[in-house]
């Protein structure tokens, strides 16, 4: 009996144990609630490529994409600005997308060609500061996600920056104080939600309350200054975004290398036949051929379209002209050959 007591026992002790050991992956997983879509954008910022990973709770629109791409680059482009560059918004010309099947990159038309955790390159408009070509693309970073509404105030440039940007370990301070209302020394919740509507930013996958909690790592309510510093060095895209926000804001009132690796080629379904190698690139082609007649942009549609129409004017008219030339012209021929007054039949007499 004892024996099958101490079994028991053990069993339960056990069941236990699992159960706790579940409980803190539970807690440990950031943001895992709720599923995430994935797509790494890299793109060129003053000859150095940059590849970030935004996150979306589901595939997103074009225009979604366009958003959070524009939102995300312009804040790097503004952090990491060399001495005499031009300080210009970022703006998205096109896109390319690697495509699994083709093992090459096409153009992306549709958000129906983008998959959770694919490799987009963004270009930009032409311009000397920046190569157009994707090269050896970083690894794809962390980042928290963000848009800013197209129209809104803070896509502007409102102070004209002078310079390099400051140090991270500047405007986390120049930050930090600016949240922290009434000089308390920490900042609430409260704090921080009013920072993110002040600088415009909506989060597309995560929250404000996530967030928070993510910087309170002592969960004492509020955030210390050392513990905005960890979570500055975390996630120096979201102070660098509201560092620049307030200076724009402000502006208003008053008047080491990485690692760099070559992109992964993905492998075909691992040792597919030649011929079923061949269909499927042959099937992905016709569906890109798809995506490019579907998605076609419409002002290009509707210049095709004038541009014909006033093609098919033109040689309208210059057929009506060249009717009418040609009656004048037998007209002059009849009057000349056939009338009484006509000089043949005057030889003739």
């Amino acid at each position: 009996l004892q024996f099958l007591y101490f079994i028991g026992f053990n069993t339960h002790t056990k069941k236990k144990k699992k159960k706790k050991k579940k409980k803190k992956k539970k807690k440990s997983h950031f943001f895992g609630k709720k599923t995430m879509f994935l797509i790494s954008v890299g793109t060129d910022l003053y000859g150095r490529k940059q590849n970030i990973k935004l996150e979306f709770p589901t595939c997103p629109t074009m225009t979604e994409l366009i958003n959070a791409v524009e939102s995300q680059f312009d804040v790097m482009s503004r952090s990491s600005r060399p001495a005499g560059y031009p300080d210009t918004p970022f703006k998205v010309q096109t896109f390319q997308v690697y495509d699994d099947i083709l093992l090459r990159w096409v153009d992306l038309y549709s958000s129906a060609q983008l998959t959770n955790g694919c490799q987009v390159f963004c270009f930009q408009p032409e311009s000397i500061w920046h190569s157009d070509s994707q090269g050896i693309i970083p690894e794809a970073k962390d980042s928290v996600t963000w848009t800013t509404p197209v129209g809104s105030p803070r896509r502007a440039r409102l102070a004209t920056d002078a310079g390099v940007a400051p140090a991270l370990s500047e405007k986390l301070r120049s930050v930090f104080y600016d949240i922290d209302h009434g000089n308390k020394g920490y900042i609430l919740y409260s704090d921080l939600r009013t920072a993110f509507t002040k600088s415009d930013m909506d989060f597309t996958y995560a929250t404000v309350g996530e967030l928070f909690t993510v910087a309170d790592q002592n969960r004492s309510g509020h955030i210390t200054y050392d513990e905005w510093v960890r979570f500055a060095i975390q996630y120096p895209s979201v102070v660098d975004a509201l560092f620049f926000r307030a200076r724009d804001i402000q502006g208003s009132q008053s008047g080491g290398p990485y690692l760099q690796t070559q992109h992964p080629q993905p492998s075909m379904g691992g040792g597919l036949p030649q011929g079923s190698q061949e269909s499927m690139r042959r099937a992905r082609e016709d569906q890109l051929r798809g995506y490019y007649t579907q998605e076609w942009g419409s002002q290009q549609r509707e210049q095709a379209t004038l541009e014909y129409e006033n093609a098919k004017r033109e040689a309208d008219s210059a057929r009506l002209h060249k009717e009418m030339a040609e009656s004048k012209e037998r007209n002059a021929w009849d009057k000349m050959y056939y009338s009484p007054a006509s000089p043949q039949n005057q030889y003739h007499n």
